[in-house]
C-alpha cells in the first residue's frame, strides 16, 4: 500500500470503524470492507476471487461493487485485477484511493446505516481440489494405477 494512502486511511479508519461489528455509517462500512480485502491479501495472500479468499474477502468485494454509491467505479477498478499479483496490488491501491476520496468528499456528513459488509454474498466460490493419485499425479477418477 502506498504510504500516502496508508496515512489517509489510518486517520479515517480510526474515526469511522469500531473495533467490533459494523461501522454504523455507509462510509465507515465501505472503509471497513476495502481494509478487509487489503488486509487479507497482504497478510494471508487471499484474493477475493480465488481459493479461501472467496470466503474471507469475497463478501467485502461483493458489498463494495453491489451495494455502495461508488460500486460501479470499483467494479471497473477490480475488473482487471485477476490477471496477476502486480495488477491485483495496483487495483487495491486504486480502490482504496477511490474509497478515501469518496469519504473525504463527504466532509464529515456521513450516512447513518446498519449495513454489514458480511451480509453480501461473494460472487466467487472456492473450487474443490481434485484428489490426485500418489503414483501418477492424475485425478483419482482417471487413474489407471490400481
Amino acid at each position: 500500500m502506498r504510504k500516502d494512502l496508508e496515512t489517509r486511511n489510518n486517520a479515517l479508519y480510526s474515526k469511522l470503524v469500531p473495533s467490533m461489528g459494523n461501522a454504523g455509517t455507509m462510509e465507515g462500512e465501505i472503509l471497513r470492507a476495502i481494509n478487509k480485502i487489503v488486509y487479507r491479501y497482504y497478510n494471508d495472500g487471499d484474493k477475493y476471487f480465488e481459493g479461501y479468499g472467496c470466503e474471507t474477502a469475497g463478501p467485502c468485494h461483493a458489498f463494495l461493487v453491489d451495494d455502495t454509491p461508488i460500486g460501479n467505479s470499483l467494479k471497473v477498478i477490480f475488473a482487471e485485477s485477476s490477471l496477476n499479483s502486480k495488477l491485483y496490488e495496483q487495483a487495491l491501491d486504486l480502490a482504496l484511493e477511490k474509497v478515501l476520496d469518496f469519504i473525504e468528499s463527504k466532509d464529515g456528513k456521513y450516512e447513518v446505516s446498519d449495513v454489514d459488509m458480511f451480509n453480501s454474498e461473494s460472487h466467487f466460490e472456492e473450487e474443490e481440489e481434485e484428489d490426485l493419485c500418489w503414483d501418477c499425479d492424475e485425478p483419482i477418477n482417471w487413474c489407471e494405477c490400481e
